[in-house]
C-alpha cells in the first residue's frame, strides 16, 4: 500500500511538473514561409501601379494586366502557404501539392475571399466600361478604397508582414466643381 501511494505521488508530481510550464507558455505564432514577404512586396507594388494607372484619369490599357497579376499573386500566396485556400471538393481530381497555411483560417479566409472578390469587381468595372468609354472615376475610387482596406485587413488578420514602405494610398482628388 505504501508503495502504491509513493508511486501515485511520484506520478502526480511528474504530471504537475510537466503540465504547468506548458499551460503557462503562450502559443507561438506560426512561422510564415520565406516567400511571403516577397509576395506581399510584389502585391504592394502592383497596388501602387494600379492606383496610379486609375487615378486621377483611368488608363485601362495599363491596368488590365495588373488585375490579372494581382489575382495571380493571391494564388501564389495560397500555393506558398501564406494564405488559406477555400475548401474545394472535386471528386476524382487530385489536388496539386502545395504548402499548407498554418495561421488563423477562421479570421483570414473571409478576408482572402473578399480580396479576390474586390479585385474581380475592379476588373469588371475597368473592362466593362461601355463601348470603350472610360470607367467612372467615382466608382473606381470606391473600389480602390475597398481594395486597400481589404489588403490592410489581409496583412493584420492573416499575419503577413507589412511591405517595405507600406501600402499605397489614394491621391487627393480635386473636388467636383458645382455650378450655382
Amino acid at each position: 500500500m505504501k508503495k502504491t501511494i509513493t508511486a501515485l505521488s511520484l506520478v502526480a508530481a511528474l504530471f504537475t511538473a510537466s503540465t504547468i510550464p506548458a499551460a503557462s507558455a503562450s502559443p507561438a505564432a506560426p512561422e510564415l514561409p520565406a516567400a511571403c514577404a516577397g509576395l506581399v512586396t510584389d502585391l504592394a507594388g502592383k497596388l501602387t501601379k494600379t492606383v496610379s494607372s486609375l487615378l486621377p484619369l483611368p488608363n485601362v490599357g495599363a491596368v488590365t494586366p495588373l488585375i490579372g497579376d494581382m489575382l495571380n499573386l493571391v494564388t501564389a500566396m495560397q500555393s506558398s502557404g501564406c494564405l488559406p485556400t477555400p475548401p474545394v471538393s472535386v471528386p476524382g481530381v487530385p489536388l496539386p501539392a502545395k504548402a499548407e497555411y498554418t495561421g488563423p483560417v477562421d479570421q483570414c479566409l473571409p478576408v482572402v475571399l473578399n480580396l479576390i472578390s474586390t479585385i474581380a469587381g475592379l476588373g469588371g468595372t475597368v473592362l466593362g466600361a461601355a463601348g470603350g468609354a472610360l470607367p467612372d472615376v467615382g466608382k473606381l475610387t470606391g473600389l480602390l478604397t475597398t481594395l486597400l482596406k481589404t489588403v490592410t485587413d489581409l496583412l493584420s488578420k492573416c499575419g503577413l508582414p507589412a511591405p517595405p514602405g507600406g501600402l499605397p494610398t489614394l491621391p487627393g482628388l480635386p473636388l467636383p466643381v458645382q455650378n450655382s
